[in-house]
């Protein structure tokens, strides 16, 4: 279970969706999975739940993961939430864990300050790259991402 306060806001995607009852984590997922497989870029997911608290109340809503197969632990993850009201869909998401290599301070999508200022390794700054193109790759397929 992630806590609300766990996550950091992207800047954030919120579709209104006027047919909101067709918008789905199955559909949300199969619509990624088509447009990583056409980038090459690989993804996995995972679903879990929210736990957040609102005037004494606590809420528990859930939430699809998106993640680097191959670095679940050591990029970050997106988490995807679905808002309902009515008839309407909103569809947010935030970052949610840490880098192991990147300032967890950085918006992970911003091309224009991405790297710390402290000076790297070589090694360091090829896995920052790969890791830095994995985001560019993701922000690109989700602009894809339309309710």
């Amino acid at each position: 279970m992630i806590l609300v306060s766990e996550l950091h806001e992207l800047h954030p995607i919120y579709c209104y969706c006027p047919k909101g009852d067709t918008v789905t984590f199955a559909s949300i997922k199969n619509l990624l999975v088509k447009t990583a497989k056409q980038a090459g870029v690989p993804v996995a997911f995972a679903f879990d739940e929210i736990k957040s608290e609102k005037s004494g109340d606590i809420i528990i809503e859930d939430c699809l993961i998106v993640y680097h197969p191959e670095h679940r632990h050591d990029y970050f993850n997106i988490v995807f939430r679905i808002r309902r009201e009515g008839d309407t869909a909103y569809i947010s998401k935030n970052e949610y864990g840490k880098s192991r290599l990147l300032s967890n301070t950085e918006n992970i999508f911003d091309t224009n300050d991405f790297y710390n200022s402290t000076e790297h390794g070589a090694y360091e700054d090829k896995e920052r790259e790969r890791e830095k193109q994995y985001y560019l790759a993701l922000h690109s397929i989700f602009s894809f991402l339309k309710c």
